[in-house]
């Protein structure tokens, strides 16, 4: 029963983020990560208790990315696989996003945990080196986006 025992576990969410241009945002993670240093990413990370999914993806890229966003969709799950940490695998929510504003600056601010930013179009992703599945979503994202500015 629920009431006996709660487990706690990490819960993550991701961000593909396109500005008005629909061009992607993608963050260059910094070396000293423990998970994929030097690859790039689209930005994201861990749930904090009792916010909501949306919440949590908007204050991500806020603190990592210097960006306030507009979390349009969310458009499927992932596992980050983690085999010597205690939780071996760690579920998220990937959300298509659109950029509405750079936070105190006219340009992304990164955390100490990105080295690099760049907006990129859609055929310019595939010069960098991203951690798995990124390609594939970003694509998935921009179909959706331009799926959705259709239909309006």
């Amino acid at each position: 029963m629920r009431e006996n025992k709660q487990h706690k576990i990490e819960v993550h969410v991701a961000a593909i983020c396109f500005n008005d241009k629909n061009e992607v945002l993608v963050l260059k993670r910094a070396q000293n990560r423990k998970l994929y240093p030097g690859l790039w990413e689209c930005g994201g990370g861990q749930v904090e208790i009792g916010e909501s999914f949306e919440k949590a993806i908007i204050r991500q890229m806020k603190e990592e990315a210097g960006i306030i966003i507009n979390p349009i969709k969310p458009f499927g799950t992932y596992e980050i696989d983690i085999p010597d940490n205690p939780q071996k695998k760690i579920p998220g929510i990937k959300f298509v996003c659109k950029l509405l504003k750079y936070y105190n600056t006219r340009k992304p601010k990164l955390s100490k945990e990105h080295t690099k930013y760049k907006w990129l179009g859609i055929h310019q992703i595939n010069g960098l080196t991203f951690i798995p599945n990124i390609k594939k979503d970003i694509k998935t994202a921009h179909q959706l986006l331009t799926g959705l500015s259709t239909n309006k």
